[in-house]
């Protein structure tokens, strides 16, 4: 792999007004950080011009020759002699650079000027003024202004246009290591590396490299992926770079400012004076993100917090500990927790490059302060804080650290709400991580005769545990009866847990009365649950628009409020209608920030089995098997049992590898004894969409019976209705009732089965020669897709079709609809005609076709 062969990537706008601009005669000055990309900019520029047949005279900087007059211009050949003759003198060196760019269309590179020797510039400022030619340079961004290298004043200035190198988007980055690496970087691996980079490519590309050496970066299945976390020793030398320019106070208060992690700027300007604070942002050495109604201060790029927790100068890091102690007041028993030097391997992603970033500081601010309220002051309150910040590390030692909290003798102190509160999550606890559920619901019990009026909350919590690991309560109405009395937090938490049973009841009326209930509520605490439930309530009644703006809107304020548990339980809801729709694009989005954030609490596990679930059907119907089978082994190793709700299924994985594997029998036999446990547990909804689903796979009148008596139990469920008239006539085969279906379908946020009915409305028309009915499916069609412009979906949600096909299948198959036969195709592919036979075999099955001419109807399964 060579640095110096990668293209630049994410600059051709830059490149292109760079290239106009010296065609104009203007000087430009490319700037930005180290690493940025600066020499890779001047190397594709100066190629470009010289496309263009201009004449390029290239100079570069040497920082241990600044004081050696005329060095950089004699290193490249200008005004150098050979022989023992002594140098040339200023004026001949001057001549020798006129001589250079005599022609009428030339331009002077300066790459790395901030190294240049004071009289190199000055022959060249000398030779610019005189003939007007064109100055290109790189320098660092954010020293301040002057007009030398070194500093020394200047009369005059000449104009020249900035061309700043600001860190790469994440696409782009994304695509400058691939091309680099020659292989395809896992999502979640690729976030990783985004978020320590903060987009710096030179940054990535030495990340990458070291932890390729190190095999913390490895192949497997044609990706690379991370096997341990992507930090390495070897990249000291490539962030002391970074920090040489700083003097040592000013190194001294950006470690600081990594030490404590992202803080808000009042916290940081008690630690750094403002004046050092704008330095560090001018050098872009940190930066100011918004965050609700506050400024928080970061280190960029991320990658530095990891080199200064991973220095092993003990001494100094001890001196600035102390410093933020002393600063600060924080009470020294959390020195324990401000030195820890694991970090913790979370993906990136996200909208920005520091988004997961900000997660994990912000956690790891959350720890220190929790951290010194409990070992200051132990109650039930300040035991279930500390246990909350806690529980998104999940480590051996942080579980220990939790089983002694809860154990502690001191968490039976504190009022009845607090100790509730803390009762509540020792139970969950004890049922979702120690496996437990009888002990927890008798620990509830217990519990709930000593703690006052609080005890609703308690019975509450009984009938949550219950829904989501066993079965839901037949008198789950009268335990969760609220009374006026009750104080407004157990009101809050019994009405949210008569909601999450209502939604997966589908009784979604009922659970928007419950909504309201909440709404009218006094109380301080804004819970994202609620919100969470009411999206699934409306796609549950099949109103997705609506659905999708409570979702879409809760997930952009939980990211904006940096709320790591919100963001992933609305963005699981969201791609779950999205997954619903076949809109795999919009899944793709949700999927990369909430994976980036690492993974979730284990309070209760079903955000954790629904994205798990969501992100293998999707990598396997794109025929990412690789993928979807490690997703699927995760899922397993979680444990858990399915939960009551849609998607927090660990058969929906082990369904779709069956059918990718043509074995639609045993894929539909399985989905339909998922859904017919989760109906008999009372998880309606969820039983009922896995038996649909199952009848999708496999259409036969035995599945159709059973799942349509069961859709007549849920007469809110819109959607649900929707898909069982699509099932219906796909057992029957009718074409009438097929393509009416359709737009109810897509109404109902369905899109890609509405779109999956016309395509079988129009095989069984022509099937029965009726033209006209062919041509109103295939206007069905246009109409639907009409209404989703840009959008691509997956027609068959859980079939073998669509996505499933391998690239090299849908290579030959897309050769095969155009009309060539197997001999040509093997002619054009350089492939045997028999490897041909076997490719086209595996399509027509994998798309229950029997002839080329119906390949053509699964236009988008080529793609």
């Amino acid at each position: 792999m060579r640095k110096r062969n990668l293209m630049v990537v994410g600059r051709e706008e830059s490149l292109a007004a760079a290239v106009d601009l010296i065609q104009a005669g203007v000087s430009i000055d490319v700037v930005g950080s180290r690493g940025s990309g600066r020499s890779a900019f001047l190397k594709a520029l100066r190629a470009r011009v010289e496309q263009d047949e201009w004449t390029v005279v290239s100079v570069r900087g040497i920082a241990s020759l600044r004081q050696h007059p005329l060095a950089a211009l004699h290193l490249a050949g200008i005004g150098a002699t050979s022989g023992q003759r002594p140098g040339p003198s200023l004026h001949e060196t001057a001549d020798s650079l006129r001589q250079a760019l005599r022609a009428s269309r030339s331009v002077l590179f300066l790459d790395d000027w901030d190294d240049l020797d004071e009289s190199s510039w000055g022959v060249a400022e000398s030779v610019r003024r005189e003939y007007g030619v064109p100055i290109v340079l790189s320098r660092l961004q954010g020293l301040r202004a002057r007009h030398t290298p070194s500093g020394l004043p200047a009369s005059t200035l000449e104009p020249s246009y900035v061309i700043d190198m600001t860190p790469l988007r994440f696409e782009e980055l994304e695509t400058a290591l691939e091309k680099y690496l020659s292989h395809p970087i896992e999502a979640s691996t690729m976030s990783r590396v985004f978020a320590k980079s903060g987009g710096n490519i030179g940054l990535a590309l030495s990340l990458v490299d070291a932890t390729v050496r190190e095999k913390r970066l490895v192949l497997r299945g044609g990706e690379w992926t991370a096997t341990r976390d992507l930090w390495s020793s070897g990249l000291r030398a490539v962030l002391e770079a970074h920090l040489e320019s700083l003097d040592d106070a000013t190194r001294d208060a950006l470690e600081i400012i990594a030490i404590v992690g992202v803080a808000d700027i009042d916290t940081a300007s008690q630690l750094v004076d403002w004046g050092t604070l704008e330095l560090l942002e001018e050098r872009r050495m940190i930066t100011f993100i918004p965050s609700g109604d506050r400024q928080l201060v970061a280190v960029m790029p991320p990658l530095l917090v990891e080199f200064f927790r991973h220095e092993p100068l003990t001494a100094r890091r001890t001196r600035l500990t102390s410093q933020i102690v002393r600063q600060l007041s924080t009470p020294e028993s959390v020195w324990s927790v401000l030195t820890d030097q694991q970090s913790s391997p979370s993906a990136s992603g996200g909208q920005d490059a520091l988004f997961v970033r900000l997660l994990q500081e912000r956690a790891r601010a959350r720890r220190i302060v929790t951290a010194a309220e409990w070992e200051a002051n132990p109650t039930a309150a300040s035991a279930v804080r500390y246990i909350r910040a806690l529980m998104h590390t999940h480590t051996a030692r942080v579980r220990d650290v939790i089983a002694d909290v809860l154990s502690s003798p001191a968490t039976r102190t504190g009022d009845d709400a607090s100790r509730a509160e803390f009762a509540a999550l020792k139970a969950e606890w004890t049922a979702y991580v120690d496996d437990d559920l009888q002990r927890a619901v008798a620990q509830l019990q217990d519990d709930a005769q000593t703690v006052g009026a609080h005890a609703g909350m308690l019975r509450a919590v009984e009938v949550q545990l219950l829904a989501n690991l066993d079965t839901v309560p037949a008198d789950f109405g009268n335990r969760l009866e609220v009374s006026d009395e009750l104080p407004a937090a157990v009101k809050l938490m019994m009405l949210e847990t008569q909601m999450s049973v209502l939604v997966s009841l589908g009784r979604f009326s009922d659970a928007l009365r419950v909504f309201g209930l909440i709404e009218a509520l006094e109380h301080e605490e804004q819970r994202y649950t609620p919100r969470v439930l009411l999206g699934m309530a409306l796609f549950g009644q099949g109103d997705p628009g609506a659905a999708l703006d409570v979702l879409q809107r809760g997930f952009d304020e939980a990211h904006g409020y940096l709320d790591i548990d919100a963001v992933r339980a609305f963005g699981t809801a969201a791609s779950l209608c999205h997954l619903a729709a076949g809109d795999h694009a919009a899944v793709d989005d949700l999927l990369e920030v909430i994976f980036s954030a690492g993974e979730p609490s284990p309070l209760p596990p079903g955000v954790q089995l629904s994205l798990l679930a969501v992100a293998a059907v999707v990598a396997i119907r794109r025929g990412q098997v690789t993928t979807g089978e490690r997703l699927a082994a995760d899922l397993d190793q979680l444990g858990a049992e399915d939960g009551p709700l849609p998607g927090q299924s660990k058969a929906w994985p082990q369904v779709q590898l069956l059918a990718f594997d043509g074995s639609t029998e045993k894929a539909a036999e399985l989905l339909a004894r998922s859904g017919d446990a989760l109906w008999n547990r009372g998880a309606r909804v969820a039983g009922l969409t896995a038996q649909l689903s199952a009848v999708e796979l496999d259409p036969t009148p035995t599945r159709l019976s059973a799942a349509m008596a069961h859709a007549k139990e849920l007469p809110e469920a819109a959607g649900l209705a929707a898909q069982a008239s699509f099932v219906s006539a796909r057992v029957q085969r009718d074409p009438v009732a097929m393509l009416a279906v359709a737009d109810e379908l897509d109404v109902r946020g369905l899109t890609g089965t509405a779109l999956s009915a016309c395509r079988f409305a129009r095989a069984w028309f022509a099937a029965g020669a009726d033209d006209l009915g062919q041509q109103r499916a295939v206007e069905r069609e246009e109409q639907i897709r009409a209404r989703h412009p840009g959008r691509s979906y997956d027609l068959a949600r859980f079939g073998a079709t669509a996505v499933t096909l391998t690239d090299r299948e849908k290579e030959v198959g897309r050769l095969a609809a155009g009309g060539l036969s197997n001999a040509e195709i093997a002619s054009r592919l350089v492939l045997s005609v028999r490897t041909v036979e076997s490719h086209m075999h595996r399509i027509m099955r994998k798309l229950d076709v029997s002839n080329r001419r119906e390949l053509r109807r699964h236009a988008e399964a080529l793609t």
